[in-house]
Formats: structure tokens, C-alpha cells, sequence
């Protein structure tokens, strides 16, 4: 009884807002498709040789992330694979990233994720630098130290979030590289890095998810547009 138990709760996972799915299916700038349960966002009028896989966190639904990558898709032409996890838990399936970018002729990728899917994206780029050239965290940490590698890092996390271990996060600071890229957004929680609720101990933040959504795009989406042009350049 109890492993059903465990099955049934982390099988029903948090998805995102109909709104939310909605405004992206209508988004002309990005072309959305699902693929074997994974979530393919890429930009429907530009070539994109950047591609981010991204681990939903424990009990999260890829839709959940949607309109909260859309902004990456069409303004920075990105691909962005939300992958879908066994049990909805990054912990199981860790390698998820690399079936992803074996089958697509995205040039350069970057693995991310929330919360326990960002810990299990720095863990994957920890193990895989070769695959990889940087790491994306929303509301997360690495809890295995990259800092001796050439990755670029972008770390976010939310001023209102009271789900994320404050102590960890800033103890584990130290595992990224020197010159990775941190900030904190005022007044965002931990679900406005997607678009769902429900999350337990997470506390409203006073803030609407889609200035949430702006305020993160503010930051992720001039970060990926310098990275790219540094390669370039």
C-alpha cells in the first residue's frame, strides 16, 4: 500500500495553467510539438543552433514550464526540450539529456532544471562536459561541485521562494565556476518559475505569474544572447 502510495503521488504531477499552455499554442513566434512526452519548443520563423534541456522539478509536469521558456524560443532562438521524467522525478532518469540531443542537429546545448531537476542538470553537465556547454538553475544549486570546469553557469532564484533551502543554496555557491552568473528576482516563489500552484510551503508572492515570467525572461534571455555572442564574436 504504501509504494502505490508513492506511485499515485509522485504519477500525478503539478501541471501548468491552461492559460499558461494556451498563450504559448498561440504564440507565433514558437512552434510547439510533444515527442515521446517530452515538450520541443523552437522558433517558428529562425534557425536555432542553441538548445536547452530542461528537468522539471520533483512532481512537476513539462507544461508547467512552458510560458516560462516561451520567452528564450522567441526572443533568443533557443530550443527548449522539457523533458518528461519517470514519476516526474529528475532523479530517475539523470542521462534524459543526452537521447535529446543525440536526435537533434542543435549545434550547442545547455542543460537546466527547477529545483531537484536543476540539481540533476548540473550533476549530468558535471558528468558529461563534453556534451555540454553550460548549466541553467531556477531555484536550485549544484550539490556537486563544477567549479574547476569551463561551463558557463546561470543560477536564479526567487527573493519570495520559501520552498528553496536558503542555508544549502548558499553554502553550495562554491561549486560553480568563478565567473557564473547568479541573481535573485524580487518577489517570485518557487512555482512562478513555472506556471503551476499547489506547491507545498510555497507561499504567494504578491506577484502575478506573468510578471514573474518577465522578470525571468529579463534575465535568462539576455544571458543566452551574450553567451551566443561570445561564440560568434
Amino acid at each position: 500500500m504504501a509504494i502505490v502510495g508513492v506511485l499515485l503521488y509522485f504519477g500525478t504531477p503539478f501541471h501548468g495553467s491552461p492559460e499558461s499552455i494556451q498563450a504559448v499554442q498561440e504564440n507565433d513566434q514558437v512552434a510547439l510539438q510533444v515527442v515521446g512526452g517530452d515538450y520541443v519548443l523552437t522558433p517558428a520563423n529562425a534557425t536555432s543552433a542553441t538548445g536547452l534541456v530542461f528537468y522539471p522539478g520533483a512532481r512537476v509536469h513539462p507544461d508547467a514550464y512552458l510560458s516560462s521558456v516561451a520567452p528564450l524560443v522567441a526572443e533568443a532562438n533557443v530550443t527548449v526540450v522539457v523533458v518528461k521524467l519517470p514519476l516526474n522525478l529528475a532523479v530517475l532518469e539523470r542521462g534524459a539529456a543526452t537521447g535529446v540531443m543525440q536526435e537533434s542537429a542543435v549545434d550547442q546545448w545547455y542543460v537546466g532544471g527547477h529545483s531537484l531537476g536543476g540539481a540533476m542538470a548540473c550533476r549530468y553537465a558535471k558528468h558529461n562536459p563534453d556534451r555540454v556547454s553550460g548549466v541553467v538553475l531556477f531555484g536550485s544549486y549544484c550539490d556537486q561541485s563544477i567549479e574547476e570546469t569551463d561551463l558557463a553557469v546561470l543560477s536564479v532564484a526567487g527573493e519570495a521562494d520559501t520552498v528553496l533551502d536558503w542555508g544549502t543554496y548558499a553554502q553550495t555557491t562554491g561549486n560553480l565556476p568563478a565567473n557564473a552568473t547568479v541573481r535573485t528576482i524580487p518577489g517570485v516563489n518557487h512555482t512562478q518559475f513555472g506556471s503551476y500552484t499547489g506547491q507545498p510551503g510555497d507561499q504567494p508572492s504578491g506577484t502575478t505569474y506573468a510578471v514573474a515570467h518577465q522578470r525571468l525572461a529579463n534575465v535568462t534571455v539576455s544571458w543566452f544572447q551574450q553567451a551566443q555572442s561570445e561564440r560568434t564574436g
